[in-house]
């Protein structure tokens, strides 16, 4: 995996008063040489929330525990002699005594042997408690892990364990082991290319929603030994309204870019970017991903009962990604909560061809897909969300990495947002097209996006170190860190932005 180099100072938001804060908040986390890829949270039962990353740029994981108010209360590093571990998943494990958790972490031995499983049993305030190895015998020779699924089953854990060796398609196995690491059944299958999720159907089974190819999509339901029950596929997708091509063909585009879970009333809700087929004058196709889309399933999986289109791409610069990003929840005071999360993308300038996450897009439906309010935040910074989960207040939880890109710099952030749809947070703009840059600075920086008229630059500490008005700033007096920027602009809106001062 590509290694980033990550020079981020630790950034609070004390300036803001985020701590301050009931509902919503913005935290981020950063550690010197470390790059910080994330991959799951959880809400505990006391309202914090627990985060795992791995580091792209080394062989560590981190464990974060955070307050109901954002606060970081606990960091903790994984690491294991000669190994490099990918904290890829947490799972609450209930005991009398208190909450426990099982963090699941793919690991690779340093001298290239065989791939394992690691299970971690942690407490509440993330000390580990036991450790425990599945050496992934069962892999082929020479492949490594590419993706890990899990679900918390009883007293048995079910994961989709996808390795890829190389110039090899995937391989996809199926696994059950119990909570001390004893293996109880595997099973290869073949057919799949890709594993979106896990999930239990509405007769308890274990269900899986999987990619057969770009355009194919599999829900198929397996008992306690891992052998099939039934199977639904998903073909080509009807035309949802929204598109500007006048050839145009939908697909589902990949297991990254998919997700489906099952609602209490048994009806699937399916997520995915699609891939739109148009024709050039002369007859020749092109593809380009348009659009994100929800569509709802009832019993028939080759056609949807409802459609909606999320996010579509425009004449603008922007169009939309989208990555591991839909949960639901259901509680006695509200009906089920359904809610999407989409990294918008922009191409940068000076012509090159690759975008980049530049913002985020939050939707929140009911089970009909009613939608009840749809958000965009943080368009200033490179943010990348990886995991969205329903909250218990109605909200929802979005945690990702955020950094430059051609820096390759990354760090944590999580973003709690409430349930009508604000952080809390004045600070945050909706539809804010503020950005910084060169960001990393050197010597000089500039506010583009707004007509900035007062600046204040902040530091690590939430202390004020500077003001300036304008567009523009010299900032070479700045020691190397991250730093805030709180923008008034023309109209006395807020905006802040982050950026990287590098020597």
């Amino acid at each position: 995996m590509l290694k980033r180099n990550l020079l981020f100072g630790l950034v609070m938001f004390c300036c803001l008063s985020l701590a301050a804060q009931e509902k919503g908040f913005l935290t981020t986390y950063s550690e010197v040489d470390h790059s910080w890829f994330v991959t799951d949270a959880i809400e505990t039962s006391n309202g914090s929330f627990l985060v795992t990353a791995y580091d792209d740029w080394g062989p560590s994981s981190l464990l974060l525990k955070l307050s109901p108010e954002g606060d970081i209360l606990v960091n903790r590093g994984v690491m294991a002699e000669d190994t490099t571990i990918y904290a890829y998943r947490i799972l609450q494990i209930p005991e009398d005594n208190g909450d426990e958790y099982m963090v699941l972490c793919p690991s690779h031995p340093a001298d290239g042997s065989t791939a394992a499983l690691m299970l971690l049993r942690v407490d509440e305030d993330l000390n580990i408690v036991s450790r425990r190895t599945i050496a992934c015998s069962f892999f082929d020779e020479g492949s490594r892990f590419f993706d890990a699924k899990f679900l918390l089953s009883g007293t048995s854990v079910y994961a989709a364990l996808t390795s890829r060796s190389e110039n090899m398609p995937n391989s996809i196995f199926l696994t059950r082991f119990d909570f001390a690491g004893n293996l109880l059944n595997c099973q290869k299958r073949d057919s799949l290319a890709f594993v979106c999720n896990l999930f239990h159907d509405e007769n308890d089974r274990i269900g899986l929603f999987g990619d057969l190819s770009p355009s194919h999509m599999v829900f198929l339901a397996f008992d306690d030994s891992l052998q099939p029950i039934s199977r639904d596929t998903i073909f080509q997708w009807t035309v949802p309204e929204g598109n500007n091509g006048e050839s145009c063909h939908y697909f589902i585009h990949d297991y990254i870019n998919s997700q489906a879970i099952m609602l209490p009333n048994g009806s699937h809700i399916v997520s995915a970017r699609l891939l739109e087929t148009l024709l050039h004058a002369n007859g020749y196709p092109y593809q380009d991903d348009r659009s994100v889309i929800m569509a709802k399933y009832e019993d028939d999986f080759h056609q949807p009962e409802d459609i909606i289109v999320t996010e579509h791409m425009n004449d603008s610069v922007e169009y939309p990604a989208f990555f591991r990003s839909m949960d639901f929840r259901e509680t006695s005071e509200a009906k089920c909560m359904v809610f999407q999360c989409v990294n918008l993308n922009e191409f940068p300038q000076f012509g090159l061809m690759q975008p980049y996450p530049t913002g985020i897009v939050v939707t929140k439906t009911d089970q009909d897909l009613n939608v009840e309010w749809k958000k965009r935040f943080l368009r200033d910074g490179n943010y990348q969300a990886m995991v969205i989960n329903a909250t218990a207040d109605g909200g929802c939880l979005v945690v990702g990495s955020v950094g430059d890109y051609q820096a390759q710099r990354f760090d944590v952030f999580a973003l709690k947002i409430d349930t009508d749809g604000t952080v809390g947070l004045d600070e945050i703009q909706e539809e804010s097209m503020a950005f910084v840059c060169p960001n990393p600075a050197k010597e000089t920086i500039r506010i583009g996006g707004i007509e900035a008229k007062e600046t204040m630059v902040y530091n690590s500490l939430g202390q004020c170190i500077m003001s300036f008005r304008g567009n523009e700033a010299n900032v070479s007096n700045l020691s190397a860190g991250v730093y805030l920027l709180r923008v008034f602009d023309s109209e006395n809106a807020v905006h802040v932005l982050r950026f990287v001062v590098d020597r």
